[in-house]
């Protein structure tokens, strides 16, 4: 790994906006992620919800399970640094920046920085019932679902997670949606720009000259179209196939035109209730420290 190769780590609760933002990333010419979808290999996520391959996987396994995928300074090693840089090296990238967009490094951020301190990472957050809302979809098995919940869990497990597992899943993503961002925000000190997912749509161009000017890049970037917002899909229901494996089939990262069957209800007003009333501390927190574009 060269001195001048600059590290960028997107971050974030799942379903929150982290794959669009690293679609809109991968299209810029000073940018590689080398280490797609989500860099499971390179991070030793495999299996994602009980991984067991270096470096995480076997940290995983060391806590047996019960930190979950968190990770602290104290599970710093020299020798998964070691590791890691050498995969970086491997991957031969010859761009300014090498990305990577892994949700569960959002419960590792000291963690992650005490292996790269010169990293910039970048936190995405979003609304909590559209994110939950979304998260509920994986409950349901679908042709596309992608790897089925594992006893009753799907996703990021935080800290103290097994007290989390409850029937019901709306209440289940809510302590989970509250644990992940409040894992974020004890970390904020460490984290160069926490991202709305509204401003991923609304200003992707505004985002990427923000990230340049991080990265000290003054190359001319590709402009991006502004995405359609799915942030009302709850009140209105939705198909249960994720945005993101549709963006797979997509040249184009706008899904305006989408044409969707309902498959999944709207959340009620008693989900919707419930929602706001366990979020909103964690939520207006988020939103005093997110960056203005």
């Amino acid at each position: 790994m060269t001195t001048e190769l600059q590290l960028v780590f997107v971050v974030g609760m799942q379903k929150s906006g982290t794959s669009l933002l690293n679609r809109m990333l991968m299209q810029q010419d000073f940018i590689t992620n080398p280490f797609l979808p989500e860099g499971a290999k390179f991070w030793g996520d495999r299996p994602p919800f009980a991984p067991i391959e270096k470096p995480c996987g076997e940290l995983f396994q060391i806590h047996s399970g019960t930190h979950g995928h968190h990770l602290d300074v104290i599970d710093f090693r020299k020798e998964d640094q070691a590791l890691l840089k050498q995969r970086i090296i491997d991957a031969e990238v010859s761009t300014p920046i090498l990305m990577n967009k892994n949700p569960y490094n959002s419960v590792r951020v000291s963690w992650l920085k005490s292996m790269f301190p010169s990293a910039i990472i970048l936190a995405v957050f979003r609304q909590p019932k559209p994110n939950i809302f979304s998260l509920l979809k994986k409950y349901q098995a679908h042709q596309g679902q992608g790897v089925a919940p594992e006893s009753g869990w799907w996703g990021i497990k935080p800290l103290n997670w097994q007290a989390m597992r409850n029937n019901d899943k709306t209440r289940q993503s809510i302590m989970q949606w509250n644990a992940v961002n409040t894992s974020l925000l004890n970390t904020q000190n460490k984290i160069d720009c926490f991202i709305d997912y509204e401003s991923i749509c609304h200003s992707p161009n505004k985002i990427i000259d923000y990230i340049k000017t991080l990265c000290n890049i003054t190359s001319e970037s590709q402009h991006l179209p502004k995405c359609k917002n799915f942030n009302r899909e709850y009140l209105i229901g939705s198909r249960l196939l994720s945005k993101n494996k549709e963006l797979r089939t997509q040249t184009n990262i706008n899904l305006e035109k989408l044409k969707e069957e309902i498959e999944i209800a709207p959340l009620t007003s008693q989900q919707c209730q419930l929602i706001d009333s366990e979020t909103d501390y964690v939520w207006q927190q988020l939103l005093s420290i997110q960056t203005t574009f």
